[in-house]
């Protein structure tokens, strides 16, 4: 007897869709194979896919307060609009951002995501609260300033001491970027990083701009300057990655490294398209992000997956929709170190039961369907961690209306404030 049963579905294992039962214990797959099986919990199928929980490899989940704040502006002016307004951010306000976008993740099939932000305890919190999977890190930047690069450090690793090891929530060290964090900084957190074992999760190379800024001064790029300092390894996650040289995607695939791929918005903030297909074909583990809310408007990845084929076929690169499909599910697992995204036993029971919607999805093929005709209405059940979390659309764990009116009162103010 199981603790849950997923029965008469179409798994997605080994890249192809089969029709399998899967039998959970605890937080674990315990069983796939076609046999009858019984459980305590049992979810119907019938007519529906099943796949490996969405990850969403990089995003600022208390953005939700900023969407729609500060459009039509490339990324530095962008930048310097929002950082503004994050000033006035607090705990109770980064936590009902949070938590909303926790919601927002979880009915759209994402059961873990990647953030770095500030007052990152009221993130974790509303992790916990909603019952999805995280890995969260202190967004730090010293900006060259000695005081501060001590103070930064600190609020990072008491966040990690505080929250690493909690139930579904992973910690890690997050520098923003090299023109907020000085070179010296970022040996110290990889320092650091390589003594506790923890992920490193940066942007790089996100706009022409930074790397210019970089080669002026520094005398080299981003990806060079962050291997020189030992910074790249297979315990680093470099998001965007947009402005890479064929050597820089090299030196990425040798050292391991992965890569966080935000194609929505780089688009929306004018920063360019990724060399995604030239990143697989030499093996680097390519996972999809959405960024903030607010330099996207969506925290969707079944949006990104679309938009991530559409801009490589734009290039003339076309790679078999299964990779992107890979990139959603297994990729981030991968490159955060969890042992998940995939429907093998053994793996941790982050699923989701699809229910395919014959008026936008073909069905000659149903990864292709996927990845180029679902919006996120189809999913249907979401399970993290051995737990229903969204049944028949519904949140188990939120009371959406009152999310809501919370979510709305908070901006009201907070518009007001900025």
């Amino acid at each position: 007897m199981f603790d849950l049963v997923i029965e008469n579905g179409l798994c997605l294992i080994s890249g192809k869709f089969v029709e399998a039962n899967i039998g959970i214990e605890g937080k674990r797959i315990a069983f796939v194979g076609k046999e009858d099986i019984k459980g305590e919990e049992r979810i119907n199928a019938k007519s529906c896919l099943v796949l490996p929980g969405l990850f969403n490899a990089h995003t600022h989940s208390a953005m939700t307060i900023l969407r729609g704040y500060a459009e039509g502006l490339p990324l530095n002016e962008w930048l310097e609009k929002v950082w503004k307004v994050e000033a006035k951010l607090d705990e109770r306000s980064v936590y009902s951002a949070s938590l909303l976008a926790c919601a927002e993740m979880l009915k759209n099939g994402i059961t873990c995501f990647a953030d770095m932000y500030i007052h990152m305890d009221s993130v974790a919190r509303a992790v916990e609260e909603t019952g999805i999977r995280a890995v969260l890190g202190y967004g730090m930047a010293d900006r060259g300033i000695e005081e501060r690069m001590e103070k930064e450090l600190r609020i990072a690793m008491d966040f990690v001491k505080k929250w690493e090891g909690r139930e579904r929530i992973k910690t890690m060290l997050t520098p923003h970027a090299i023109y907020t964090c000085s070179p010296e900084f970022l040996s110290r957190i990889n320092e650091i990083a390589k003594e506790k074992g923890l992920i490193k999760h940066i942007h790089a190379s996100e706009t022409l701009w930074e790397v210019r800024e970089s080669k002026k001064r520094f005398g080299k790029t981003p990806v060079d300057l962050l291997k020189d300092i030992g910074f790249l390894d297979e315990k680093t996650v470099l998001a965007h990655c947009v402005w890479l040289r064929d050597s820089e995607i090299n030196t990425i695939a040798e050292r391991k490294v992965s890569v966080a791929h935000c194609p929505s918005s780089n688009l929306k903030l004018s920063s360019g398209i990724a060399k995604i297909a030239e990143m697989v074909e030499r093996g680097v583990n390519v996972a999809i992000g959405t960024d903030g809310a607010a330099s996207n408007n969506m925290l969707n990845i079944l949006s990104e997956i679309r938009i991530s084929a559409l801009l490589q076929q734009l290039r003339r690169k076309f790679l078999n929709p299964l990779k992107y499909l890979e990139m959603a599910t297994k990729n981030g697992y991968r490159a955060y170190g969890i042992e998940g995204g995939e429907i093998v036993e053994g793996k941790v029971a982050d699923i989701i039961v699809f229910e395919p919607k014959i008026y936008h999805m073909p069905f000659y093929d149903y990864v292709n369907s996927i990845v180029f005709s679902s919006t996120g209405c189809e999913v249907r059940d979401v399970i993290v961690d051995g737990k229903i979390v969204v049944e028949d659309r519904f949140l188990i764990n939120v009371d959406e209306e009152e999310l809501e009116k919370e979510f709305l009162k908070l901006t009201d103010s907070f518009v007001e404030k900025a």
